[in-house]
């Protein structure tokens, strides 16, 4: 069944396709208002169908903003392509029209570009606080992300820790009223945990690292950033019991990872090595006065 309608799907795409041809050739305004929407929204949806970025989506979609140029939902869908190709001049130039014709569906959404593909620490906090001015008295959630989070990160970047920290409290103390704790996103206690440590807060680095530790599937960064922390206490039998645990998760690919972004302070196999290399020469050391006497 879901073979035949896949195949359903595909033929309608070539029939709107060939449709597309035939309508080029005949004036717009021919069409009315309603029609011409109507028309724009179907080549839209047509187009978010097919493979991002292929010229047949981009052609649905540049003949969807022809035919009305007021569909922002278009504009968003032909700026996608050049996000993900990190061509930030062509980016921005689609979503700014999207942006202009609903700003209040929009302009988070390019905060939550900014912030991961561009790192536009400021720029992100802009377009966040400016679209939170929209919808007053709602928490907004770009790409399903609360934008207290987002924020969150964005003074992570700009080194406000403690604003950063004001916004990840904001936004663990609302979901887990909502939700639950269980149903945050522990990545949260990442980023508080690294703003303790930078701030020379070890204990509640360690207390943060481990609150995150506990969700069921718990990334190997918790693991990894408790054994850097027992690295500096000097506890190397703790830190190498963490740093075995991240190693694991992370070749099991439980760790923090971005949807075609890298993720904000992303850990790669090549720290679990150099942290590891650290310890070894840490236990070499310790183990020398034993044998000297």
């Amino acid at each position: 069944m879901s073979c035949l309608r896949f195949c359903l799907s595909i033929i309608l795409v070539c029939i709107a396709l060939q449709s597309c041809v035939k309508l080029s050739n005949e004036r717009y305004n021919r069409l009315t208002i309603d029609e011409r929407r109507a028309l724009s929204a179907e080549y839209t949806q047509l187009a978010k169908r097919l493979e991002m970025g292929s010229a047949k989506n981009m052609q649905l979609l540049d003949k969807a903003v022809r035919i009305n140029p007021k569909n922002d939902l278009a504009w968003r869908e032909l700026s996608l392509p050049y996000l993900y190709a990190g061509m930030y001049e062509e980016w921005n130039q689609h979503i700014v029209k999207a942006i202009e014709l609903n700003a209040q569906a929009w302009q988070a959404w390019r905060g939550y570009d900014r912030l991961f593909f561009f790192r536009d620490y400021a720029g992100a906090l802009f377009d966040l606080d400016a679209s939170d001015t929209l919808t007053r008295n709602q928490v907004d959630y770009p790409q399903n992300i609360s934008v207290d989070y987002l924020r969150g990160l964005c003074y992570f970047g700009l080194k406000d820790y403690d604003k950063s920290v004001e916004y990840f409290q904001s936004f663990v103390q609302d979901e887990t009223i909502k939700l639950g704790e269980g149903y945050l996103d522990e990545s949260v206690f990442i980023y508080l945990g690294l703003i303790a440590i930078r701030q020379n807060k070890l204990k509640t680095a360690i207390g943060y690292f481990q609150r995150g530790n506990k969700f069921e599937e718990s990334f190997a960064d918790f693991n990894f950033h408790l054994a850097k922390v027992y690295c500096i206490l000097d506890e190397t039998e703790l830190a190498q019991k963490e740093l075995d645990i991240a190693r694991n998760k992370f070749e099991d690919n439980n760790r923090l990872r971005g949807y075609r972004f890298e993720a904000i302070e992303q850990i790669y196999l090549s720290d679990i090595d150099a942290l590891q290399e650290q310890l070894d020469v840490s236990t070499q050391l310790q183990e020398k006065p034993n044998n000297q006497s």
